[in-house]
């Protein structure tokens, strides 16, 4: 999900630039094939994922543990509790819910317009017989293999082409057609005709993804709108370069229909809402009357479009992380060691950023540190280096070595070894850490009670992991309770409260239970 809104948002605010510009040129140049080749790179921009992308590379240093979600290192094992956060929502679920929303609506509507026409044609009659030849004989002067079928209707409809799928009709209304001499009538045609050969119709799928998707943004609107504008100088273009005897005809047509769809409310995503744009009337007539060759694009101008619109479809900066930085390096975390075994150490760095970490045989010593915040290659690297030893990457591996060492392998914990003895008894029976991969299985937590978020905690928004060593009797009662790290005093007492009524499955080793020290780690989040 973060990644399709990312490139939305990015491809959003790429194609708000190319609307800048694009709207700049129109200003300087009297060329509607270039503006409508520009308007609808706009459109493109927005809907069609980066093939390359641009990588800009961000630090990640520097953020709170607390903000990004930091965890809690805890070296020895242990369990991981979420406490109950109350009411909580994720802004971007909410965010795609609201995107998918509004492209339904978009979407609605434009199958609703659908209908309506069907309805409409479910009643039209075929075209009369010199209409039908006269779309037949135009057909042929624009290069089009064949004619579409031509229906005329009763409603008070604008001449339109209309297609579904592969199927296109062109849509006449008679009332219209009365209105207008011979000569209007060709001209009416050929600009519904150009249309068609220049493929508009399927354009409209193109807006109508283009709306859907970006229905929130201006710029979706606004291009559109300048692509059906720049739609319809073309084909005025092209009629006043078909019929050049007909250009009084054709304004005195424009000027009627304009007239026959005035007062009718068009449907807000409809092709003939351009047409009947009373505000572009005044410009086109002038355009048609003084115009005297279709201004189309050269070869040469062909070519630099294409190459442009390659460049710009193809490319998009994306923001990542370093890129020499594998996995998920530069992670913050927060890290609190006591004389913890350094291979241990190693070994739940190598858990959580799931990168390989190779030593040289026969590396071992104690490492009591402590990390808060810190980006968790950082701290690995000044464990390390605490230690008098040598690092370098390799790929996602890390290499931990003498200098000049050799014999490297994998660090995990070590299976078999034998149990730590803890100081001190509970009840006359010797108490024992559990560690992962050892000969102590580990107790299992079969009643959690989850911790309750402290009223003044939730207010102050203060939020984060509580890390607790408890000591778990051979019957699986929790017996003691003691904090180690935690963001406040209150989450500490909630944690405690419910640890104290947890029950386990006892520890067991040789098969017989035994009591164990555990580490549980709980987290507070308000997110």
């Amino acid at each position: 999900m973060d990644l399709l809104l990312n490139v939305g948002f990015s491809n959003a605010i790429i194609a708000a630039v190319l609307a800048v510009v694009t709207a700049a040129i129109a200003r300087v140049t009297r060329h509607p094939a270039l503006w409508y080749a520009l308007w609808l790179v706009v459109l493109l921009r927005l809907l069609v994922p980066p093939v390359f992308a641009v990588r800009l590379a961000i630090p990640e240093y520097g953020r709170a543990a607390a903000a990004s979600g930091a965890p809690i290192v805890a070296v020895g094992g242990g369990g991981t509790s979420l406490a109950d956060p109350g009411f909580s929502f994720d802004p971007l679920v909410i965010v795609a819910v609201i995107w998918a929303a509004g492209a339904m609506v978009v979407i609605g509507f434009a199958v609703a317009q659908s209908v309506q026409l069907r309805q409409i044609l479910i009643s039209s009659e075929p075209a009369s017989p010199e209409v039908a030849d006269r779309v037949a004989d135009l057909a042929r002067k624009l290069g089009l293999r064949q004619a579409p079928p031509t229906v005329q209707v009763e409603d008070r409809v604008p001449p339109m082409l209309w297609a579904f799928l592969s199927s296109v009709r062109l849509i006449l209304p008679s009332e219209l057609l009365m209105r207008l001499d011979g000569n209007q009538t060709d001209t009416l045609l050929a600009h519904e005709l150009a249309h068609l050969s220049r493929r508009d119709h399927w354009v409209r799928h193109l807006e109508l993804a283009a709306l859907a998707l970006f229905w929130w943004n201006p710029v979706a609107w606004w291009a559109t709108g300048r692509v059906r504008r720049a739609q319809e100088l073309c084909c005025d273009q092209r009629v006043a370069e078909l019929l050049p005897g007909h250009r009084r005809s054709y304004a005195d047509t424009l000027v009627e229909t304009a007239r026959f769809l005035s007062g009718r409310q068009l449907p807000l995503g409809s092709p003939a809402r351009a047409m009947a744009d009373l505000s572009q009337l005044k410009g086109r007539i002038h355009m048609i009357m003084t115009t005297d060759r279709t201004r189309t694009l050269s070869l040469t101008s062909r070519l630099a479009a294409a190459a442009i619109l390659v460049a710009v479809l193809a490319l998009t900066p994306v923001l990542t992380a370093r890129p020499d930085e594998p996995n998920d390096l530069g992670r913050p975390i927060s890290l609190s060691l006591d004389n913890a075994d350094l291979l241990d150490v190693l070994a739940t760095f190598s858990e959580i950023s799931a990168v390989e970490i190779l030593v040289e045989s026969g590396i071992s010593g104690t490492v009591t540190t402590s990390f808060d915040g810190v980006p968790w290659d950082q701290a690995l690297f000044a464990v390390i280096e605490g230690q008098g030893l040598a690092w370098e990457r390799a790929g996602d591996q890390i290499i931990v070595r003498r200098a000049g060492g050799e014999g490297l392998v994998p660090v995990r914990p070590a299976a078999g070894e034998p149990p730590t003895r803890l100081a001190g008894r509970l009840d006359g029976a010797e108490v024992f850490r559990y560690e992962p991969d050892g000969t102590i299985s580990e107790p299992v937590a079969i009643d959690k009670i989850p911790p309750k978020y402290p009223p003044d905690a939730r207010k102050a928004g203060i939020m984060g992991e509580v890390v607790a060593d408890l000591v778990i009797d051979e019957t699986g009662a929790v017996r003691d309770v003691l904090i180690k790290e935690s963001p406040s005093d209150d989450l500490s007492a909630a944690a405690i409260e419910a640890l104290e009524q947890w029950r386990f499955a006892p520890a067991t080793m040789d098969g017989d239970p035994v009591a164990v020290r555990y580490i549980v780690t709980i987290r507070f989040n308000l997110q």
